[in-house]
């Protein structure tokens, strides 16, 4: 990452220009189910992966080859995690057959979509307005927590960013109070300050991740809850004071047990607490998985170290792979408010055990994915690519071994297994959130092994993308299937 911002010129203009231009499929959003939106967001995936590259040169920044392509892809993959997180259609109101979301208001609801739009609309305008400022005005007091960022740039870009905000907010929304204008200003300075924020996640995961999470829990217009004009989740209050200890606890435990740097602590409590005022037992299978993968990052570690393929810092996780192994279960929550706002059954499921299923699912692929590396470097043996099926090092990206894979299903199938007890499913739901755990880790293999090939970053963005996979796959065998 650069020290300082660069000045503006005609490449990163179109760049920028191109940023905010790829919000115009929204605009469509009103006539799209939430299947349709994620058939959507999937071709852009497909279309930054395999296109631009090739059509599109001027896009990529020279010096950020690897990176900077990543950061394209991040994009729409982003906007597919929005798509599952609030794809619960019947929950917000009408889907295809209107037009606006004023005419869901006048049945006291809004349309599923008006979230997803504003997390689209802030990752194309927020960033950009921004990333724009801070090439025109680079000189002066920067934040302290990152110093390519200008104070005095960063305020102008989010100022300008309110304006196309406004506009949109009067196009789409019914008339709005001062309080609900004062619930959009404050998401807009939530994705301006997510855009400055730097802890080794690319922004365009950052800004609709906080953004997503947040609509449910605060009151706005652009969220519906019992048919509640500007309604929220009020989780908060209805808990028991001692689970709003939790996240404290949870936080404070993994760094002293060396689980966790400070900055890892701090994002896993903040995560803790998202999950938590989805459901309390979410935080089982959070507890689970730290357990899971701390014993499996211990075990051996001595030999790890001789083959210089252990974790860094000792085995402690940075804020980055916190965010990388909880980000999209966290990111999942809306669709359990959403599912809370009404009865209800999807297949065999009600939809609230359905949303949770969901939520659970890049959790239970996390635990596989950690668990099947580690034991795997511990325990030893062939280590082969599933790209190539040839011998490779062990810990190569991409490189998979029978103990290790064996070892990550079996951690996979007992996590899974808590939703026995829970109520939340039955064997046959065991079987299939395993089942999603393994086909997300065999995509992680084959992307680890395809990215490193072009020097893609591999850190906590392959992570993401495969807790991804493993959440949409969850969404569309559970939701986007009935």
């Amino acid at each position: 990452m650069p020290s300082s911002p660069a000045r503006l010129t005609w490449a990163e203009t179109r760049r920028k220009l191109a940023h905010m231009a790829a919000f115009w499929p929204a605009l469509f959003l009103p006539w799209m189910s939430p299947l349709q939106a994620l058939g959507v967001t999937f071709l852009l995936v497909l279309m930054n992966l395999f296109i631009l590259p090739r059509a599109a040169r001027g896009l990529y920044r020279a010096e950020e080859t690897g990176m900077g392509a990543l950061e394209i892809v991040l994009y729409p993959a982003a906007l597919m995690a929005c798509v599952a997180a609030f794809g619960l259609a019947d929950a917000g109101g009408p889907t295809v057959s209107s037009a606006l979301p004023s005419a869901a208001a006048g049945a006291g609801k809004h349309a599923w979509y008006l979230p997803l739009g504003a997390a689209w609309f802030a990752l194309a305008f927020s960033d950009a307005c921004i990333g724009f400022a801070c090439r025109i005005f680079p000189k002066g007091p920067a934040l302290p927590w990152n110093p390519r960022k200008p104070i005095l740039a960063v305020c102008l870009g989010a100022l300008a960013s309110l304006l196309p905000a406004w506009a949109l907010a009067r196009l789409a929304l019914p008339p709005l109070s001062a309080g609900d204008w004062s619930a959009l200003v404050f998401f807009m300075l939530v994705a301006a300050c997510a855009e400055t924020a730097w802890f080794g996640v690319a922004d365009n995961l950052v800004i609709p991740f906080f953004i997503s999470v947040l609509i449910p829990l605060v009151p706005n217009p652009l969220w519906m809850a019992d048919g509640a004009a500007g309604g929220a989740v009020n989780g908060l209050s209805s808990l028991p004071w001692y689970w709003a200890l939790a996240p404290i606890g949870f936080g404070a435990s993994a760094y002293l047990g060396r689980m966790l740097t400070l900055g890892g602590a701090v994002l896993g409590a903040m995560m803790t607490l998202i999950l938590i005022l989805a459901d309390p037992m979410l935080f089982l299978f959070l507890a689970g998985f730290f357990a899971l993968g701390n014993l499996a990052t211990r075990f051996g570690f001595a030999r790890k170290q001789a083959l210089r393929i252990a974790e860094a810092r000792g085995g402690r996780r940075g804020a980055a792979e916190v965010f990388g192994a909880m980000g999209l279960a966290a990111w999942m929550t809306p669709l359990v408010h959403a599912a809370k706002s009404g009865a209800g059954t999807v297949g065999p499921h009600d939809r609230v055990t359905a949303a949770l299923l969901v939520c659970v699912a890049p959790l239970i692929a996390k635990t596989m994915d950690t668990v099947s590396s580690e034991m795997g470097k511990a325990l030893g043996g062939r280590t082969v690519s599933l790209r190539s099926f040839r011998s490779v090092p062990p810990g190569s990206e991409g490189g998979v071994s029978l103990a290790g894979t064996l070892c990550g299903l079996a951690a996979a199938a007992a996590m899974a297994a808590v939703i026995l007890p829970l109520g939340w499913g039955r064997c046959a739901d065991v079987l299939i959130l395993s089942a999603i755990a393994l086909l997300a880790n065999l995509f992680e293999s084959y992307w680890g092994e395809w990215a490193s090939r072009r020097d893609m970053d591999q850190g906590p963005h392959t992570n993401v993308l495969m807790t991804l996979v493993a959440a949409v796959l969850a969404w569309l065998f559970y939701f986007g299937l009935y």
